[in-house]
């Protein structure tokens, strides 16, 4: 495909990372390669994973869903809240440029630290009640996305599909309703996600 695209560009993505330069710099295939399959996982998997847990958490949080029903203008803040209370990427890993201490604990420079994004999203000194979840809370700023340089490339896109999914599937099942309580998660690391959830449509 590498091949093919080098010979004849199109527009694509693939194409336009062949094309991309800085200062005479361009990928390698091996680094194409490994970009491409970042953003099949970073953009597939996370999305998925982001939607699927926001119908459990929903559906298992009946009045917070029926806020939502009540008001559908609420997706957005609901989707914020279901990335802090159930986000998608759990952890995420960072190496330190320098020596730090933090609460104590030293972090020394070139160590690889794994950071809990899920443990951050529930932090009782950041967040009131930490462990509730609801659709209106006001202040539903999260780690799920990481921050600074490392924020997530696709986090407008997540956001946009999540809402429009999961606005979609309650309007079209206004019964939705958990058949049991219990999801079949998928065993990944770094990532959470339902892999199976049954549900019932019809009314009751």
């Amino acid at each position: 495909m590498l091949a093919s695209r080098r010979a004849e560009p199109r527009d694509d993505l693939l194409s336009a990372l062949i094309a991309a330069e800085e200062a005479g710099d361009r990928l390698d295939d091996d680094e194409i390669v490994t970009m491409c399959g970042l953003l099949l996982v970073a953009g597939n998997v996370t999305t998925t994973d982001l939607i699927g847990n926001g119908v459990w958490i929903l559906l298992r949080h009946p009045a917070e869903l029926d806020k939502l029903r009540a008001d559908p203008l609420l997706i957005d803040n609901a989707v914020e809240e279901i990335l802090r209370f159930e986000s998608p990427v759990v952890q995420s890993v960072r190496i330190p440029t320098a020596d730090v201490a933090i609460r104590g604990c030293p972090v020394r420079r070139g160590e690889s630290v794994v950071v809990f994004l899920a443990a951050a999203n529930r932090d009782p000194e950041v967040y009131p009640e930490p462990n509730r979840f609801d659709v209106t809370r006001r202040d539903v700023h999260h780690q799920s996305f990481g921050g600074g340089v490392h924020f997530c490339l696709g986090a407008p896109l997540a956001r946009l599909e999540a809402g429009l999914a999961i606005g979609a599937l309650l309007e079209r099942f206004p019964h939705l309703r958990l058949a049991d309580e219990s999801p079949v998660w998928r065993a990944l690391p770094v990532f959470r996600g339902v892999a199976k959830l049954r549900v019932l449509t019809a009314a009751p």
